[in-house]
Order: structure tokens, then C-alpha cells, then sequence
């Protein structure tokens, strides 16, 4: 059965369905449009994941699109007349303050939405990845930040810039997992930074609880490559193992790593010694067909040959870094601890005092793949930019 829910809160739930509003949840609501929090449990089917991503607006027809636009103007005028009176809507549920009839006519607007959706696209291959992906940075987004913007000392354009930025956004991230090709996330316009700030600002975040622990996969591309090949994961930092056994003549770890991510980046790039064991044609005879690559996640990317490779590790990088980063925030369900965000290869927790003994659970946890045990770092600090090395078998 069809219905809809208000607010994406934690704590606002008001539910629509067969035409009535009620407070709570049962077996027959199978499908709405979107995930929120309190879903968390439910056996549930999500129009946007089907539509991969696509708004309602994008997926919707004429006639749809026409009481769309028609009724999001009326929500707009509703909010903007909250805010004018000094509402924080961060702090009240929408519901609350919307007439019952606008709700009631938005959500059997996007009811007839979603059984459009449900009749014309084919559930994905990757659905249950691309819904645990939902699950955590719905999480995430709820999460408000604790930030110092004192920080910031505003000497230069560049300072000035990015104060201007993380003052006037909300403390929160909110993260696009459509935007990329690869399925890589990005940050939405409003967000805080956290893939693009620049290195000497992350000072100005600091934990919720007691200090940040971050975990981040060594070489996490050039590991998902071996693996892709049916090698074996070497124990050691990679690019270390590289040096021995791929760039015997290299100078050094640092050469032999700006050789190898040539290679990986580059299809033009020609090099025997990395061939051999990086093997860039076996990988497109194994993954690349009819002009598209398929990841051992279901995604399926269109693409030319040259792109084959790099789309495919990268886009496999991401979602096994997806898959163990669900691992770690179902670990952490009802612990004062909490996943904060996931920048590229890494997963930073804020971490209270009551997990401090159970390092090696969360790290095991992050490190076995479905592809082998990959090496992990892991860093501690009481603020972004002064993380020190863990040791943690």
C-alpha cells in the first residue's frame, strides 16, 4: 500500500494513507517516495531509489508535473511566512505548521507520483546497496555538527570566503549520492564542505562527544584493482609493496606511487612493469561489455573504452567503502557513538568514551571486505586537523 510521510526529522512522524492521517506505522504501508529515519526497520519499496535519484519534478508527467508545481508554490509560501515570523523549522515539525488539506493534497500528489514511477522503472540491481547508502547519510544528515568558526582567522579572500560559506549553511552535511557517475557522493549547495574544504580549516570541527577516530583504506582504488584480478591483498601499505614488486628501479614510495596513479588515471598511459600485475585489458575483458561497465555492486556506467578502468575502480572503491561504512553504523544502533561523515576513503566517528575499548571491533568490522582484509589507518584527535596515528591491531 501506498503512503507518504511529513517531515524527515527523527522525531516528526505523521504518516498518510488511504486518505487519513495517523501516527504510526504499519505492515500494509510497502511504498512511498523517499527514506527517512524513523523507516529504518520498515520492509518498505522507495520510489526515488527505483527513479535513481531523479526528483519528483524529473519523473513526473504533464498533467502530474502541473499540480506539482501548483502545490510545492503553496508549501514555499507557508514556509517562507514561518521564517518571516522567526520560525526555525529546524526545530518544530513541518507538519505542525502546514494546513491539513495542503498536506493532504501533497501527498496524494505524490502518491500518484510514485505509482507511476513503481509501473514505469525497473527495480535496479544495486537497490539494496543504493537503500543502505540512503539509510546512513539520512543518518548523517540529522547529525549537527559542532563547529568553531573562531577558528577562522579572516586575513585573506580565500578565509573570508570560506567563513562566509560555513556561516550562512546550516551545521549539517547533506550529501548527493546521484550526482557523480560513479556513485561517488558529493555535497549538496547548502552543506557543510566536507569533501572540498581546504586542509587548513578542518580545525573548526570538533566532536559532539569526546574526539573523532577516523578510519581510512590504504590505497583503497589500487586494492580494489587486485581484487578485481583475483590477487590477494598484500598486507603491508601498498604503494610500499609496489616498490618491491612493480618498481624495483623506482627512486622511492612517493615516485613509485605518482607512477602508479599515472597508470590507473591515465589510458594512455603505458607501462609493462605495472601491467603485469595491474592488468588494464583483463580487467575490460572481465568487467567492460557492450560499451558499459558492470561493478560486482550492480552498477551499470556507459562509457567509452577509455574510461572503462577508472570508472570501474572507482566507482567499486566507493561502494565497497559504502558497504563497510553500513556495517560500522549498524554496529554503532543504540551506542552514544555515531558515524559523522565519510570523506572519499575514509569514515570518521564521533566517538564517546563508552567505545574507547571497542577499537578493534569497529576496525575489523571496516577492514574485512567482501574482497579480502584491506589495510587500515586509524587516527584519533579532538579536532579534524590534529588526527595522531592509532595503533590498533
Amino acid at each position: 500500500m501506498l503512503f507518504q510521510t511529513f517531515d524527515d526529522k527523527q522525531n516528526c512522524f505523521m504518516v498518510y494513507k488511504e486518505a487519513k492521517f495517523h501516527k504510526n506505522i504499519t505492515p500494509t504501508c510497502t511504498q512511498t517516495w523517499s527514506y527517512a529515519s524513523y523507516l529504518r526497520d520498515q520492509e518498505v519499496e522507495y520510489a526515488s531509489i527505483y527513479a535513481l535519484g531523479a526528483s519528483m519534478e524529473e519523473v513526473c508527467n504533464d498533467k502530474q508535473k502541473t499540480a506539482y508545481n501548483e502545490t510545492q508554490a503553496k508549501i514555499k509560501a507557508v514556509i517562507k511566512s514561518c521564517q518571516e515570523v522567526g520560525l526555525d523549522l529546524d526545530k518544530i515539525c513541518l507538519y505542525e505548521v502546514m494546513p491539513r488539506h495542503l498536506l493532504s493534497t501533497w501527498a496524494e500528489i505524490k502518491n500518484d507520483i510514485c505509482k507511476s514511477v513503481f509501473a514505469k522503472y525497473k527495480k535496479p540491481n544495486n537497490y539494496d546497496q543504493l537503500l543502505k547508502i540512503n539509510k546512513v547519510i539520512a543518518d548523517v544528515r540529522q547529525r549537527h555538527l559542532n563547529l568553531d568558526l573562531s577558528k577562522i582567522i579572516q586575513l585573506t579572500v580565500q578565509d573570508k570566503n570560506t567563513y562566509k560559506l560555513i556561516s550562512e549553511n546550516k551545521p549539517f552535511i547533506d550529501y548527493d549520492m546521484t550526482k557523480t557517475i560513479t556513485g561517488r557522493l558529493s555535497t549538496k549547495k547548502n552543506s557543510f564542505p566536507v569533501m572540498t574544504i581546504a586542509k587548513k580549516y578542518r580545525d573548526i570541527l570538533i566532536p559532539n562527544n569526546n574526539w573523532l577516530f577516523e578510519m581510512d583504506f590504504n590505497a583503497c582504488e589500487l586494492r580494489v584493482a587486485l581484487a578485481l584480478l583475483g590477487q590477494e591483498q598484500p598486507e603491508e601499505d601498498l604503494h610500499d609493496w609496489n616498490l618491491k614488486h612493480v618498481f624495483t628501479r623506482a627512486k622511492d614510495r612517493d615516485n613509485a606511487k605518482k607512477r602508479i596513479f599515472a597508470w590507473l588515471y591515465n589510458p594512455n598511459n603505458k607501462d609493462d612493469n605495472v601491467s603485469k600485475i595491474y592488468d588494464r585489458e583483463k580487467l575490460k575483458t572481465l568487467y567492460y561489455k557492450q560499451n558499459k561497465v558492470i561493478t560486482p555492486y550492480g552498477r551499470e556506467i556507459e562509457c567509452d573504452e577509455d574510461h572503462a578502468v577508472n570508472y570501474l575502480v572507482q566507482s567499486t572503491a566507493a561502494d565497497l567503502v559504502f558497504e563497510q561504512m553500513y556495517k560500522v553504523w549498524e554496529y554503532l544502533r543504540d551506542k552514544k557513538s555515531f558515524i559523522k561523515f565519510c570523506n572519499h576513503d575514509s569514515i570518521m566517528i564521533d566517538l564517546h568514551t563508552e567505545q574507547e575499548y571497542e577499537f578493534n571491533e569497529i576496525k575489523q568490522l571496516f577492514s574485512n571486505t567482501r574482497f579480502g582484509n584491506f589495510k587500515v589507518s586509524c587516527l584519533g584527535g579532538k579536532n579534524w586537523a590534529d588526527m595522531k596515528a592509532l595503533l590498533i591491531k
